[in-house]
């Protein structure tokens, strides 16, 4: 059986990435924004992102679905924890509400159907998201399939670093204890 995140996280399988991106929005600020559009551009390599398609899988807080939006680019965010879902919301209705070019769901990496009704874009951007969906081969052959001829896919997967990563997990565990 398949659960759901909210089911995943109160199970303590899933981490609550959603509440550490609500918190994450009280301190948001013009100057963070700033800097966010300038490391897209720079990552990219580009000077904008007016006429692109940006397609942000995994979009947490969804602080870079806003910064492609501000460069200029059509965007659709979706993840699979509602919290993140819920901030990513709380930004569009702060600076693009009703804004028919980002569109925001939820949904999951895995879903192969559900990715492939999205067609193709000229940037698809996951940051640190693929690997935590239990199964990242299977996520990243998905996402890589959205990715118009061209396009850019631009991700990030955290490596393991042996005791360093074991230290990380454990606090996170603590963390995801302390919620409860």
């Amino acid at each position: 059986m398949h659960m759901n995140a909210e089911s995943e996280i109160n199970e303590k399988e899933r981490f609550a990435f959603g509440s550490n991106w609500l918190n994450f929005l009280k301190s948001l600020s013009d100057e963070r924004i700033a800097e966010a559009e300038k490391s897209l551009l720079k990552m990219l390599g580009e000077e904008t992102l007016r006429g692109r398609t940006f397609l942000n899988i995994g979009s947490g807080s969804g602080l870079f679905s806003l910064t492609a939006r501000r460069l200029g680019a059509k965007v659709r965010s979706f993840d699979y924890d509602p919290q993140s879902v819920k901030c990513t919301e709380e930004l569009k209705r702060r600076y693009f509400d009703d804004d028919p070019d980002w569109e925001i769901s939820e949904g999951n990496a895995l879903d192969s159907e559900w990715l492939a009704s999205f067609g193709e874009w000229d940037i698809v951007y996951s940051w640190g998201v693929l690997h935590h969906t239990g199964d990242m081969w299977t996520a990243l052959g998905n996402v890589a399939e959205l990715v118009k001829p061209g396009g850019a896919l631009f991700i990030s997967i955290y490596n393991d670093q042996g005791r360093r990563s074991r230290i990380w997990s454990s606090i996170k565990k603590r963390y995801n204890a302390k919620e409860s």
